[in-house]
């Protein structure tokens, strides 16, 4: 048995790898294949076993006229592998990868739809695309959402499950105590800079309030720039995912509000919501978003408009001068732990759908 991921973004995230990881441990005769595009030359060494298809042509990040070009070259090369390959299990990543396979007979193989994020952008752009989305979903075996909230706006006559990206990690942080100063930390991809400097206007001047900031990409060296000057700002660059844990159990809250005006972001839960739930550590999300909603009624975190700097430090001075409020967060959230499944059980449930599937298609 042949199963080939296509994801466009290089380096596959962590979300893809546990998903071939986890299929290869199920499905230990199965061969396993990458096909994706390295636009700017990072492949270096991939998953031992693992056999990779890399599209090269070179298309900076941020560069939609790079990407456009690129784009026909890449639907060209996808389209080769497909017929060359022949795969038995085709996992097509995000949206906009459902479109290398038009013009390809996948009708004797099982193609499964990781909806990674839901089309966005203005309303008569995201539902030309939501057409274009459907029309796949009508055909392919079937969608797996990265959020549970996603099934509110899919239609349900389409094969779907939820597998969302929860953390691997079982532990939790049992000495939790909020510390002066109140230490929030952001960690992940540096992007939205607007939201972030907004988050550092809201410290500023505040000794009992420190702001750590572990990650880098494209808005690392703007958010340096900004903080330069401020000691209660702490920028400490790129880090590997095995160190997440120490973050959080130095953690008092961690930043996980997004840019709420997208529509997508009123729908999808991030990595930090489920990493929250393990380490107990209380988030702080952007309002108007499913997942504020569920975090709030649930007590396990709170809410900010992410735009509103002025917002944003009323938040943070209320959590470092009312600790409580901030403990009791944290004992909601070692409840919680409870209700949550966990990524193993849910691949499980997974598994038994593609089961399915294939005992149907043989």
């Amino acid at each position: 048995m042949r199963i080939l991921l296509i994801d466009e973004a290089y380096p596959l995230n962590t979300r893809n790898t546990k998903i071939l990881h986890s299929l290869s441990k199920r499905l230990e005769r199965a061969e396993t294949h990458v096909l994706t595009w390295d636009r700017q030359g990072d492949f270096k060494e991939g998953e031992p076993g693992w056999n990779y298809h890399i599209y090269t042509q070179a298309a900076a990040y941020g560069n939609k006229w790079d990407k456009l070009k690129g784009l026909f070259g890449y639907r060209k090369f996808c389209r080769t592998v497909l017929k060359e390959l022949c795969p038995d299990i085709i996992i097509v990543s995000h949206w906009n990868n459902l479109l290398m396979l038009s013009g390809v007979d996948y009708r004797r193989q099982m193609v499964i739809y990781e909806n990674l994020d839901a089309p966005t952008g203005p309303w008569l752009g995201r539902k030309f695309l939501n057409m274009i989305e459907r029309h796949f979903m009508r055909r392919i075996a079937l969608t797996v959402h990265a959020s549970r909230f996603y099934t509110d706006i899919y239609p349900k006559r389409y094969p779907q499950y939820v597998l969302e990206n929860k953390p691997t990690i079982n532990t939790t942080n049992a000495s939790y105590a909020p510390k002066k100063p109140l230490r929030i930390v952001y960690l992940g991809n540096i992007r939205y800079i607007d939201i972030l400097q907004n988050l550092t206007d809201a410290v500023r001047g505040h000794d009992h309030l420190q702001l750590l900031f572990h990650g880098g990409g494209p808005d690392f060296q703007t958010l340096l720039t900004y903080t330069k000057g401020m000691p209660n700002v702490v920028c400490t660059g790129p880090y590997q995912y095995s160190q997440i844990e120490d973050f959080y159990h130095h953690a008092d809250i961690i930043w996980a509000a997004y840019p709420n005006r997208d529509f997508n972001v009123r729908y999808a839960i991030s990595n930090k919501f489920h990493e929250s739930i393990a380490f107990g550590v209380p988030a702080i999300f952007a309002e108007k978003t499913m997942l504020a909603s569920f975090a709030t009624e649930k007590n396990i975190g709170c809410a900010v408009d992410p735009y509103d700097a002025k917002a944003i430090e009323a938040l943070l001075l209320h959590m470092a001068d009312k600790k409580e409020t901030l403990e009791a967060m944290h004992h909601a959230l070692l409840a919680q732990q409870k209700e949550e499944t966990s990524w193993e059980e849910d691949f499980d449930g997974l598994m038994e759908q593609i089961t399915k599937l294939m005992h149907k298609q043989s």
